[in-house]
């Protein structure tokens, strides 16, 4: 973070020496040149109860953050910007107490502060973006602290504060046809309040267990520089397109993708296929097998109605090995991925989901999913990383956006039960967090 700071305000300074020269001509000053940036801020309250069957615990969280941000004008295709955000534990449970039951630690509550340190209250805080972008017709090129934006690096901003990242984006994009190349090599995941290299975020969260069955040991055992990503995206027609990728975890591993979208006649069909494999025999097997690979497809089906939209979804992840993706990172992609639950760290896995949307008017969306999940025996450890069960889902969920006078302010309610499909489970440690528990969240965003 040292490094960080330390670079940033000579690049700035270089800009508002380039501003300064010309610019200030037309501005009058400095001053006057920054005021024509722009301000942003967000407020956030979020409440979240998790409700387990008996004799488990039951756990709440009420988090309140803030955060205000700046860009400034641009200048010659320059630009800059940075953000920043605080999180307060409003009123919660006691985090550094385990379930009495099962001895495992909370799972969900606890992802709306500091997953690092269940104890901590008040030092939560971070620096968010901080960065300088440069775009001119087709191109934008940026570098910095942002907010990532790809398929297997992302937000998943279903907490207080996103996923952040710090490294090179650049894009090309004609319109129809667009190429994109990043490096990244630090990372703020979601739940944390530090910046972390690329090899160091592997086993913040839970590393559940190795195909050998014994204990995930990759924490602080990963040895990587940053992650590579290359994807071109082609428009065919007026609506569908098609994408090509991958992602290079340095000295990891190497996930290939492919996804089509064709859409007609407010019929949409999209298809995606996922490919991994080891980058080097041998290299940082505690969180890999040597010689790893794995297979997904995953498909929808939707179809646009007035006001509404329908879709069902399959996944498909091959008997060849786990699909595997650090849940730092961002959520996972599949078109079966339904909030509060995810499917990474298996193997031989069919899911199927249906949503449907209902926009009644311009400030409402009310949105119902279900979807069953049929997983490998929770004691396959070979293709079960964190001993999932396999279950069924609902969510159900409204959400409200004001608009006039307190235009930015949006009020949403997500319901979420995750029941297993035995009837009794032997080793509770599969249930607790897991299925057979109810989730409520209500979550009120501001933003200007």
């Amino acid at each position: 973070m040292k490094k960080t700071i330390s670079i940033f305000p000579g690049l700035l300074f270089t800009f508002s020496l380039f501003a300064q020269q010309t610019e200030m001509k037309e501005a009058g000053s400095l001053a006057d040149f920054l005021k024509q940036g722009d301000f942003s801020g967000k407020a956030r309250f979020y409440f979240m109860h998790s409700n387990n069957q008996e004799p488990l615990s039951d756990y709440h969280g009420l988090g309140i953050g803030g955060g205000i941000g700046y860009k400034t004008p641009q200048y010659k295709g320059f630009s800059a910007g940075l953000s920043g955000y605080f999180i307060i534990n409003a009123y919660s449970s006691d985090f550094t107490q385990s379930d009495s039951v099962t001895q495992n630690p909370n799972r969900y509550e606890l992802g709306l502060f500091d997953v690092t340190d269940p104890s901590n209250k008040e030092n939560m805080y971070r620096l968010e973006e901080l960065w300088v972008n440069y775009q001119k017709k087709d191109l934008n090129l940026t570098y910095g602290q942002f907010k990532p934006d790809y398929l297997f690096v992302n937000p998943q901003d279903g907490r207080m504060s996103p996923t952040m990242v710090r490294g090179f984006d650049g894009v090309f994009d004609n319109k129809k046809t667009s190429f994109q190349l990043a490096w990244l090599h630090h990372i703020a995941p979601r739940s944390t309040v530090k910046w972390y290299s690329v090899e160091e975020t592997f086993g913040i969260y839970p590393t559940g267990r190795a195909t050998d069955g014994s204990a995930s040991s990759y924490l602080w055992n990963v040895e990587s520089s940053g992650i590579l990503i290359a994807e071109a995206n082609q428009k065919i027609g007026q609506k569908s397109s098609a994408k090509l990728g991958l992602m290079n975890v340095n000295k990891v591993y190497t996930t290939s993708y492919a996804q089509l979208d064709v859409k007609k006649n407010n019929w949409g069909l999209s298809g995606l296929a996922i490919f991994q494999k080891t980058n080097a025999k041998g290299l940082n097997s505690t969180y890999i097998d040597p010689g790893h690979q794995s297979l997904v497809f995953s498909g929808r089906l939707e179809k646009k109605l007035k006001k509404s939209k329908v879709n069902f979804n399959y996944t498909r992840i091959a008997d060849q090995g786990r699909f595997l993706m650090p849940r730092e990172w961002g959520r996972e992609p599949l078109f079966t991925f339904l909030p509060r639950e995810r499917n990474e760290g298996l193997a031989d896995v069919n899911a199927i989901s249906a949503n449907y949307i209902y926009k009644p008017n311009n400030n409402t969306i009310l949105h119902a999913g279900a979807g069953n999940y049929w997983l490998p025996d929770a004691d396959d450890a070979q293709r079960n990383k964190y001993a999932m069960p396999s279950y069924a889902q609902l969510n159900l969920d409204a959400e409200y956006n004001w608009d006039g006078w307190f235009e930015g302010g949006s009020l949403k309610l997500l319901y979420v039960y995750k029941k297993g499909q035995k009837d009794d489970y032997e080793n509770l440690k599969q249930v607790f967090n897991k299925v057979n528990v109810h989730l409520v969240n209500l979550i009120f965003n501001y933003t200007f």
